[in-house]
């Protein structure tokens, strides 16, 4: 199970393997279980891409930076990469809560079994294909994942609120009016242009200064909303 883990792609293969378990309870040998893997075509791909993955963590060896930046070149990588593999599990998406709203005490049928093993060489599949073509390692994608998952709970950088820009549209309008009343002056109107400039460098100062993660996050937020893994993830393992 440790080698599945390390893979780290949301933990969705962890998550059908459990199901596999699951669904097999105690009613079939190891020896039948062997069997059905070995004779599932998918099955032996999906060991060919792991050993793949293996090695795109070899040959993309990857050490967070000091400074915990994620660079937009890579977070594009990312963004590619779970693409592919949100696309991929999308019309399995049913299944998949189906079961896991069933808990692992309830037994299912051998179509089950095919159909878990299926989704996870599937899955497999197309991870080794997004990673392969950002050019990235597990490790990488795992730590970019979370430092967005991170960068999404920060505050700052919303911008003012509705009920913000009002308040000081309001305020500058009086002001205003104020400034250019017939008798108001030189003295008093610099003094109320003063309290302008200083009431719309607050609401432009509303959102509050941002890191690099969450300036990265808030730009591509669509996206990373749209290719986010956790609603197919019954069972996170880090």
């Amino acid at each position: 199970m440790k080698t599945w883990a390390k893979i780290g792609v949301g933990c969705l293969v962890v998550l059908l393997l459990f199901c596999i378990l699951a669904i097999v309870g105690g009613l079939i040998t190891g020896k039948k279980l062997t069997d059905l893997v070995g004779g599932i075509g998918g099955a032996r791909q999906m060991a060919k891409d792991v050993k793949a993955l293996e090695q795109l963590d070899k040959t993309y060896d990857f050490t967070p930076p000091e400074d915990g930046n994620v660079s937009e070149e890579r977070l594009q990588g990312y963004i590619t990469a779970a693409t592919r593999v949100k696309q991929a599990m999308a019309p399995y998406q049913g299944w998949l809560k189906e079961h896991e709203a069933k808990g692992h005490d309830q037994k299912g049928d051998w179509k089950d079994v095919k159909k878990a093993l299926t989704l996870s060489a599937t899955l497999v599949s197309a991870m080794r294909q997004g990673l392969e073509d950002a050019k990235m390692s597990s490790r990488e994608f795992r730590w970019i994942e979370g430092e967005m998952k991170a960068a999404s709970h920060e505050s700052g950088g919303e911008g003012p609120t509705d009920a913000q820009r009002q308040m000081v549209e309001s305020s500058v309008k009086v002001l205003e009016e104020q400034m250019n009343a017939p008798n108001t002056t030189a003295e008093a109107k610099a003094q109320i242009q003063g309290q302008i400039d200083r009431l719309q460098a607050t609401l432009a100062e509303a959102g509050g200064p941002v890191s690099n993660n969450r300036a990265l996050y808030l730009k591509y937020q669509e996206e990373l909303v749209a290719c986010d893994l956790d609603e197919f993830s019954g069972i996170k393992v880090q």
